[in-house]
């Protein structure tokens, strides 16, 4: 099997590598690394190939800059671009607090710069994908992750799914609440990317979600939402809701400290010293865990045909019947050879919940689709209605950042 990595010169690109290495269970696999960077995939497309000659089943590396060449023939797309660097990112993270909101890469004014820089470029890489592997089953990593699926799933016709690490950290976070492990534990998770809940959690067919918001406190402190909210609201929320319940407490956090972009680049340059100077210890230090925890574990289930259950992104199709059909949303599915589709309708939500998940699709339909129309006039409709942008101006100031600096 074929296995195309866009953004495969990414510093963290070796711990995917290192974690199919690993794989035993894993078919033979070529993997071919693209990037757009000719010296960094040099360097890092060396470190990955050797790293794949420890390979437990058959696994070989190679690289190049041309797209159409690989991605031709592939069976599968890894697509986990990061459109402007970390450069980028930090614009993404410092803008917003000019407007009195807090800066983050994939949440409010920042993650719409983001899918606005990050849309046009996947989409002309769907095309190549059309052309050259158009039975390739594309597995989205790139943020804001249910944005750029949406894009995909609205403008092309590559069959993709999303993955993101934050159920897993949620259902871990849960488990650890409980002192119950994991593997026991069947949990109703529900939501839009970085926008989920947790609503149900049972062992052994009984029920302990009063157990999980009894220890709203405890919650509290690792989620930074207050435990009144989560007992509020009956349900457990995911680790961005801080952003959208608590925007005066992360900006005053933020104030006056330089954006994790900058440590990110930082890294970047140790890193890339480092596989030149031939230390594959290094491979480890940006803690890539979602490679372990969810890209690789889908990998092998659409290529083993495990119809394995996950936490996915995919369009609705009535998993969320209070959710428009055409919404990316993330919920329980199987994945096989085929892709992922809901695995049925999905348990009921609080309506607290509801509201807030029909506002964000709103949102992020209208958002998609006012930056590929170029439409201001849509792009602010969709900003009034983003849940951590509380004001007119807050969203005429993103809408003129993102316009003048993003989409010139």
């Amino acid at each position: 099997m074929k296995l195309t990595v866009l953004g495969g010169s990414g510093i963290a690109t070796p711990e995917l590598i290192t974690m199919l290495a690993r794989a035993q269970e894993r078919p033979a696999l070529d993997v071919v690394l693209h990037g757009r960077t000719a010296d960094k995939l040099q360097i890092v497309g060396g470190v990955c190939a050797r790293l794949a000659q420890e390979a437990v089943a058959p696994l070989a590396v190679s690289f190049t800059t041309d797209l159409d060449s690989a991605l031709e023939g592939a069976d599968f797309v890894l697509n986990q671009i990061r459109v402007g660097g970390y450069a980028a990112r930090a614009f993404d993270e410092m803008f917003p607090r000019e407007l009195g909101l807090p800066g983050e890469e994939t949440v409010g004014p920042g993650g719409f710069s983001l899918t606005a820089r990050t849309i046009p470029v996947v989409l002309d890489d769907c095309r190549a994908i059309e052309r050259r592997a158009p039975r390739a089953i594309l597995i989205n990593l790139t943020n804001p992750a249910s944005l750029i699926q949406y894009a995909i799933s609205r403008y092309a016709s590559v069959n993709s799914l999303g993955v993101c690490d934050a159920p897993v950290t949620m259902s871990q976070l849960v488990s650890a609440a409980l002192g119950a492990p994991l593997a026991e534990l069947e949990i109703d998770y529900l939501g839009m990317h970085h926008f989920g809940w947790i609503t149900g959690v049972r062992q052994a067919g009984r029920d302990r979600m009063l157990e999980v918001l009894a220890r709203a406190d405890w919650l509290a402190e690792k989620l930074s939402v207050d435990a009144e909210v989560i007992r509020a609201v009956g349900a457990v929320p995911g680790t961005y809701f801080k952003y959208y319940f608590h925007p005066d407490r992360m900006l005053a956090a933020q104030q006056g400290k330089a954006p994790r972009a900058e440590s990110l680049l930082a890294l970047e340059s140790e890193l890339l010293a480092a596989y030149q100077a031939g230390q594959p210890e290094a491979v480890t230090r940006r803690n890539a865990h979602w490679f372990e925890e969810i890209v690789v574990p889908v990998l092998l289930a659409l290529m083993t045909d495990s119809r394995a259950a996950f936490f996915l992104n995919v369009p609705n199709k009535g998993a969320l019947n209070f959710m428009p059909e055409e919404a990316i949303v993330e919920v329980p599915v199987r994945v096989g050879r085929s892709g992922a589709g809901p695995d049925g309708p999905v348990g009921k939500a609080p309506d607290a919940v509801r509201a807030l998940l029909q506002m964000n699709a709103a949102y992020e339909t209208l958002a998609v689709e006012a930056i590929v129309e170029r439409d201001r006039a849509k792009a602010l409709r969709a900003l009034l209605l983003n849940p951590l942008i509380r004001t007119a101006d807050q969203a005429k100031g993103t809408l003129e950042q993102v316009w003048r600096n993003v989409m010139p």
